[in-house]
């Protein structure tokens, strides 16, 4: 007796075969601006049915590990990511998946629309990316708030462009330490305190509860500078750096060793979202930059 078995059915090209989406590009960018878009398109869409989907699979499967300790006892807090993980933040840079809106070309061929495009590419992308369209939402919002004409220069110069690239032996992410486990979503509770230091740099002493990104490079973190009042309006955004290659005061550890200051308690264990190493991290007079004027963030007056 012959046994039926059902054939694997191939995998829908996520851009070719999506009459909506090509419509809905046709509608906001017009038949010229949809026909410049459609060679990187494809190309995103070529990857995501191939190796990003067998990425997504990997990353899946093995979930991130926090390794504490070295063999010698030093503490490390290393997070380690899968194969999977690194093909997903690699094919993040490489499809200009956070930069296309900052590139010069594109602005030039798409104007305010670049937007759009890169929203069609998050399209594409987030379905296979293993959450890894997280860090690439707050890469993006650590890029459009490093744009304010308010923030330093110097500060700018030395993390926009990482955070665009479209190199994946350059490109970083960012994550976003903003809860805390008092507050919540209540970021009005929040009490972790910026003191200004006499380099004009920051330290920052507090617990953040759900650190998304961990293994970013960097972090938007919120904190209330020092003397402030009560509430979330005299919170200020922080630059702090994950790494001890990025911290002026690592003082010769190792270039992968947590910055000064930033301990890693512990990796959440969720029930979603398993690839994204999501932790706890402690902070105690870790190096910290303002994003704009700790005096007068750039939410306070709206």
């Amino acid at each position: 007796m012959n046994r039926f078995v059902q054939p694997v059915p191939p995998p829908a090209d996520p851009y070719a075969d999506d009459t909506l989406l090509r419509s809905w590009l046709e509608r906001h960018l017009g038949p010229g601006g949809h026909a410049a878009a459609k060679g990187r398109l494809a190309d995103l869409a070529a990857d995501v049915t191939g190796p990003l989907r067998a990425a997504h699979a990997d990353a899946e499967a093995h979930p991130p590990t926090l390794v504490r300790y070295d063999p010698w006892g030093a503490r490390i807090d290393r997070i380690d990511t899968s194969a999977g993980w690194q093909a997903q933040r690699a094919a993040a840079a490489r499809h200009a998946v956070v930069a296309l809106p900052y590139l010069p070309d594109a602005r030039g061929t798409w104007g305010a629309a670049a937007r759009v495009v890169q929203h069609a590419l998050l399209h594409l992308y987030g379905p296979e990316s293993a959450t890894f369209s997280c860090p690439v939402a707050m890469a993006d919002g650590a890029a459009a708030l490093l744009c304010l004409p308010d923030v330093d220069a110097g500060v700018r110069d030395a993390w926009l462009p990482r955070l665009v690239s479209t190199d994946p032996a350059t490109a970083i992410t960012s994550g976003q330490w903003m809860t805390e486990s008092q507050g919540g979503s209540d970021l009005g509770r929040s009490s972790t305190l910026g003191r200004p230091a006499a380099d004009g740099s920051w330290r920052l002493t507090g617990e953040k509860w759900f650190c998304s990104a961990a293994d970013a490079a960097m972090a938007v973190a919120l904190a209330r500078p020092e003397g402030a009042g009560r509430g979330s309006r005299v919170l200020a955004p922080f630059l702090v750096p994950r790494y001890a290659a990025d911290s002026p005061l690592a003082d010769g550890a190792a270039a992968d060793a947590p910055a000064p200051g930033v301990t890693v308690h512990r990796l959440k264990d969720k029930l979603g979202t398993r690839a994204l190493p999501t932790a706890e991290i402690g902070l105690h007079d870790a190096y910290a930059v303002p994003l704009g004027d700790p005096a007068c963030p750039a939410w306070s007056g709206r």
